[in-house]
């Protein structure tokens, strides 16, 4: 055995010891601090990569329950202005049948019809949740966020799309509903298109307003008290160029439910209503009805399945988001709890550990300190 000042193997070794209980002494200390075992890449390379990986997807799950939160929320909004549109529908259904009645007073019956119609046109655009409105005459299709698919590396996202119900009273056919006159039901049979001077007389009170078609604005009418219609590209812009005219000349017009254009007037019933010319070819016989009409009982018919429709539509679509939204929230905890499997320290056994190391900790101090002492021992040579 040889005593060596320069040269004290005892010592590193102790200092050795204690320098490796440290290192672990310090990871353990960090897995308790932060409750993870792989807090970094230098942890475990591997596992941290796949890990944040699925912490990304976490991430895109947490965001696709709040699309499907704010989808839910408007198609919930729509719901309940349909229920409503339903509602006030079953109750203008009354005051029509009411009206069937030759003894009722049709004109105070017309102005519940009236208030009944701007209800619904009014709950229509009202029925809007963060600017998404699905049942008004303007609305279209939505598309909600609602899943991440990820494909080895690659990962896409997926959509619910929601269909648009238009429930105000022009899609329904029923804007122009007139129990107080008669009206006229254009019968379409045909696609011919309106000529230059093809006409559509009306007569309402006995007096006949006479609207004649143009190609263009230089096209010559036949009589100077006519009206000027521009034709459209198509019959149905033809058409809706007239029904513009006749609005504007004191007419009400709407679609019934069977797509047949019903023309009624404020001054009185339509007693007469034809087309002339190249466009009679496209229509039957304009069918005019009395006031309180089977006609009108139909068309309020007609809109209330619509709505049946429209809801039961919307009704899918509701329950159809609240369980992809229950889905997205379980797969979340799902994958959340994964990530804990693979990255979360357990603290328990750390805890075992931090003592452990502690003492170790101590003793190899203690090691330190006695072998840090054997080289003056040597002193006592050379007394």
């Amino acid at each position: 055995m040889s005593f060596s000042v320069n040269t004290n193997t005892n010592a590193l070794a102790a200092l050795e010891t204690l320098n490796l209980t440290q290192q672990a002494l310090t990871r353990t200390q960090n897995e308790v601090s932060t409750g993870l075992k792989v807090s970094g890449a230098q942890d475990d390379a591997s596992t941290f990569a796949i890990a944040q990986g699925q912490r990304g997807d976490i991430a895109g799950f947490q965001a696709i329950s709040s699309s499907l939160a704010l989808g839910g929320a408007a198609i919930n909004v729509a719901l309940q202005g349909a229920t409503t549109i339903s509602n006030t529908l079953i109750a203008l259904q009354g005051k029509i049948v009411q009206a069937q009645d030759p003894t009722q007073d049709h004109t105070a019956i017309q102005n519940d019809i009236k208030s009944f119609i701007a209800q619904i046109d009014s709950t229509a655009l009202a029925a809007q949740f963060n600017g998404v409105n699905l049942i008004s005459s303007t609305s279209v299709s939505e598309s909600i966020l609602s899943s991440l698919n990820r494909v080895g590396t690659t990962v896409t996202a997926a959509s619910l799309t929601v269909n648009a119900q238009h429930l105000d009273t022009g899609s329904l056919g029923i804007a122009g509903l007139n129990v107080a006159a008669g009206t006229a039901t254009l019968n379409q049979t045909g696609t011919t298109q309106a000529a230059n001077n093809d006409t559509f007389a009306v007569t309402v009170a006995g007096v006949t307003t006479t609207f004649e078609f143009v190609t263009t604005n230089t096209v010559s009418l036949t009589k100077a008290g006519d009206i000027a219609v521009l034709t459209g590209a198509t019959l149905a812009g033809t058409i809706a160029n007239l029904n513009t005219a006749l609005n504007g000349h004191g007419f009400t017009t709407a679609f019934d439910g069977n797509g047949n254009d019903v023309i009624s007037a404020g001054a009185g019933s339509v007693t007469a209503a034809a087309f002339t010319g190249t466009v009679t070819a496209s229509f039957g016989a304009a069918t005019i009805s009395t006031a309180a009409s089977t006609t009108a009982l139909a068309t309020v018919e007609g809109a209330i399945n619509i709505v049946k429709t429209a809801l039961s539509q919307l009704g899918t679509a509701s329950n159809q988001i609240q369980t992809q939204s229950n889905f997205v929230k379980s797969l979340t905890d799902a994958l959340t709890g994964g990530v804990g499997t693979l990255v979360d320290a357990d603290l328990a056994a750390e805890s075992a550990q931090l003592q452990s190391l502690q003492t170790k900790q101590q003793l190899g101090i203690q090691a330190l300190s006695i072998a840090n002492q054997g080289p003056g021992a040597v002193l006592s040579l050379f007394r």
